[in-house]
């Protein structure tokens, strides 16, 4: 009797010659042929699973990638609504004050016109004395008693006195007899003194 091409409970006598044997080289090409099945099975498995993970993998990535591109153009674009609305509620803000301070804003700049105008003429007043202010050769002191002179006969408003040891005087005739009292070639130091409005209003000279 044959079970799966072989003999079961048949003595070995009665068995044919040529069926005895089993051939090895059918049996090796067929345990070689498995083998490979399990290796291209493996292969297969391996290739499966990596071409998986880059599906899974390529859209996560693209996921990340994209959302941080997002994230930061969405802060970038934040901040610059923020600025502009920063900017926008301060000068709302600097509208509505002067509409509800309409008197204060005008007298504030009233205010600076006032002070810009006393300012220039400060600076015209005070052109004719402060170049000679500080040490200074008899020759540029004279000149300087002299605007003092010319100033004092036309400006009575604006007088400017000057003091030299116990001599103080503003009177034009006054300072042209002072100027006698100081020698040709000599040093001498002249110090400027400022009215509340900024203008020269006195002159104190002193020996070197």
């Amino acid at each position: 009797m044959k079970k799966n091409g072989e003999y079961v409970g048949v003595d070995d006598k009665y068995i044919p010659e040529n069926e005895k044997y089993v051939d090895d080289s059918l049996l090796g090409d067929k345990q070689i042929n498995q083998e490979n099945i399990k290796k291209v099975a493996k292969k297969v498995g391996i290739g499966y699973l990596i071409f998986m993970g880059l599906i899974i993998a390529v859209p996560i990535g693209l996921m990340i990638f994209f959302g941080i591109r997002f994230n930061n153009y969405f802060n970038k674009s934040k901040n610059m609504f923020n600025e502009v609305l920063d900017k926008t509620t301060s000068q709302i803000e600097k509208s509505q004050s002067t509409i509800n301070n309409p008197e204060e804003d005008f007298q504030e700049k009233v205010n600076k016109q006032k002070e810009q105008a006393n300012k220039i003429e400060a600076d015209s007043f005070n052109k004719n004395f402060e170049p000679y202010s500080g040490t200074v050769y008899t020759l540029f002191l004279n000149t300087l008693l002299d605007n003092v002179v010319t100033n004092n006969k036309k400006n009575s408003d604006k007088l400017i006195t000057v003091v030299y040891n116990t001599t103080t005087a503003s009177n034009p005739d006054e300072i042209i007899t002072l100027k006698q009292s100081f020698e040709e070639g000599k040093k001498y130091e002249s110090i400027l003194d400022y009215d509340s409005n900024g203008l020269v209003n006195k002159v104190t000279i002193k020996d070197l």
